[in-house]
Order: C-alpha cells, then sequence, then structure tokens
C-alpha cells in the first residue's frame, strides 16, 4: 500500500495507543519493519515523516557545455535522442544519456514529449 501523510498519521497515533505493530502492519498491509522506521523518525525528529517530498537523487543542473555538443549533433545527423546518444558518444566522445539528450533539446525546441504516453 502506497502511503500518505494521512496513513503516517495514523500510524503514529496507532503507536500512540500502544497498539503492536505488527497489527498496524496488517491493518495498512505495509511490513512491521515499515512501521517501526516510521515510528523511529517521529520519535527522533518528533515531528511526522514526510513522504514525496524531495525524494530521489537530485538532478544534475543544466550544463551549457552539454547543450552545445547536443545542439551540435542535432545539426549535424537530424537524429531523436536515442540515436543522437550513440552518434555523440562516438563523434565527441562524451557520454550523455538519451533522457538528458531530451532534455536539452525540448528546452531548444528542437523536441517535443509524445503525448501518446502520457
Amino acid at each position: 500500500m502506497k502511503l500518505d501523510q494521512r496513513k503516517i498519521h495514523w500510524i503514529i497515533r496507532q503507536k500512540q495507543k500502544d497498539v503492536r505493530t505488527k497489527q498496524i502492519a496488517l491493518d495498512m498491509k505495509i511490513s512491521r519493519r515499515r512501521v517501526q522506521q516510521i515510528w523511529k523518525d517521529y520519535l527522533d525528529n518528533g515531528q511526522e515523516p514526510t513522504v514525496g517530498e524531495n525524494m530521489g537523487r537530485p538532478r544534475k543542473p543544466f550544463d551549457e557545455r552539454e547543450a552545445q555538443i547536443v545542439g551540435e549533433g542535432y545539426r549535424l545527423y537530424r537524429f531523436g535522442a536515442r540515436m543522437l546518444e550513440v552518434a555523440v558518444r562516438k563523434v565527441f566522445k562524451i557520454r550523455i544519456s538519451h533522457n538528458r539528450i531530451h532534455m536539452y533539446l525540448k528546452a531548444a525546441g528542437l523536441a517535443h514529449e509524445d503525448l501518446r504516453y502520457h
């Protein structure tokens, strides 16, 4: 089950009422360990843990040099991001992921999101 702020609040209230971790985990359909992690985070910080904010790996900032290389590669080959990834790697000897190349192409107005996949 995906936890949101309301469910985390409920878990903490149950732990404050001395409900067993196993019972909370069964009710919420999550692991006992996850209930323990939420409770420990609450005890350490004194406030409910937040879910979904600043999660995951931070994004790399926009690099002007990479943008120039992608622009030059696009002018030479007129490829999309996935084919351009290979061309940039071979010609410019630099590895830029196709997702990042697509980001640069979109910023330059040379590509757009495919609405069929969203």
